[in-house]
């Protein structure tokens, strides 16, 4: 037992030793070749005191930056998205483009960060941290504000599956579920908006038109009803199908009267009363037959063809604006209707969340990189060191 632990105690020192004397030759080598060589000064100036300094701002200073993501569509209250015939939740159309493209820019805009501003204080969150770096200063124009808030918000339209994929990022986990709900909710406000508002030019647009039609119609029917008191007829076609009736049956009486005549001519003297009486009402019928029809058909524009074919161009013209007028009828019922209800609607497909750890600062991806540029710039540099000095030489 007493000498075991001098032994242990020996061991001990030769290790303390051994350590000291590799820190001390690691020391020496890195002071005469960091320090006591020109590569050794410029490889510390270039790289390793910039990534030292960047490597304790990110480690000890840096503040985090935590992020919530949430995905979504624009989807027609009536349950088609509003996309074209033949696409589907999975597809995407003109229409669903611009509807998303729309509210990608609007998420960005002026209006979107007065909105947060003025429900989550956003410019105090963003200027109360003590990492000035990453912080909002406090006497930001604000023009600096939104280019923080753009900075700060990702927003990407899927082309392939026709979503808006939005991250928020802030200086607390809360704070960035808060961004990301209240730009879902006042982005949803602003779809309902756009949509009653183009409902309401659409309703005013067919209400109009109904105006104009019903102006219409009322003055076609009055111009037929002129053209009926100015001929005193009801119908210019039923008048003249009874006057047609009756030149054919003046026509048959005449035939009858003619044939009448032949006959008692076979017989009779010519001076005979039957044949002279004869002769004087085939005379009547000829005269009042040949006044029908000049009233049924001549070149004058009160005969009975004229009046009815104009007395059609009255009606038809009745005909068409009642056609036109109860359509716009039915097309303003559709557009109260639709302008009554919500229009269109976010439909969420993930929805916001409080974040665990921070995302940002990515520490060991921005120092890799870093370290990558440094040796690049100190490479550059060596080189075009060595070709001065060759070229002097």
């Amino acid at each position: 037992m007493d000498n075991s632990l001098p032994l242990s105690t020996d061991t001990n020192t030769d290790k303390k030793g051994r350590f000291g004397e590799y820190a001390g030759k690691y020391r020496t080598f890195l002071v005469n070749n960091l320090f006591g060589k020109q590569s050794g000064r410029w490889f510390t100036g270039i790289v390793l005191l910039p990534l030292s300094i960047a490597a304790g701002y990110y480690l000890l200073y840096a503040s985090d930056r935590y992020v919530s993501s949430t995905t979504f569509m624009v989807e027609r209250s009536d349950g088609s998205a509003s996309m074209a015939d033949g696409f589907n939740l999975f597809g995407m159309s003109p229409q669903a483009g611009n509807d998303l493209k729309i509210l990608e820019n609007y998420i960005q805009s002026p209006d979107m960060l007065d909105y947060l501003e003025g429900n989550l204080n956003l410019r105090a969150h963003y200027t109360t941290n003590t990492d000035r770096l990453s912080r909002l200063a406090e006497d930001a124009s604000y023009d600096d504000f939104l280019r923080f808030y753009r900075k700060h918000i990702s927003i990407r339209y899927n082309d392939s599956n026709g979503l808006l994929d939005l991250s928020a990022q802030a200086f607390t986990p809360e704070m960035a579920e808060q961004i990301a709900s209240q730009i879902l909710r006042y982005s949803e406000l602003f779809v309902n908006q756009i949509g009653h508002e183009l409902a309401s030019e659409q309703q005013a647009f067919v209400e109009r038109e109904v105006s104009q039609y019903e102006t219409r119609l009322r003055e076609a029917s009055a111009r037929i009803v002129k053209f009926q008191n100015q001929y005193n007829l009801l119908s210019a076609t039923e008048q003249g199908a009874a006057l047609s009736q009756v030149l054919n049956e003046l026509q048959a009486e005449l035939i009858r009267n003619r044939t009448e005549l032949q006959t008692l001519s076979s017989y009779l003297n010519r001076k005979a009363p039957e044949i002279i009486t004869l002769k004087q009402r085939i005379t009547a019928l000829e005269q009042q037959l040949s006044k029908e029809q000049k009233r049924l058909t001549s070149e004058d524009k009160n005969s009975m063809n004229t009046l009815a074919a104009r007395q059609q161009e009255l009606q038809l013209d009745v005909e068409l604006a009642t056609k036109a007028y109860t359509s716009a009828l039915v097309a303003l019922e559709s557009t109260r209707t639709e302008a009554s209800r919500k229009l269109k609607q976010l439909i969420v497909i993930s929805s916001p969340y409080k974040a665990e750890e921070a995302t940002y600062p990515k520490v060991l991806y921005n120092l890799t990189n870093m370290l990558l540029v440094l040796l690049m710039i100190f490479g550059l540099v060596r080189m075009v060191y060595a070709t001065v000095l060759e070229h002097r030489d």
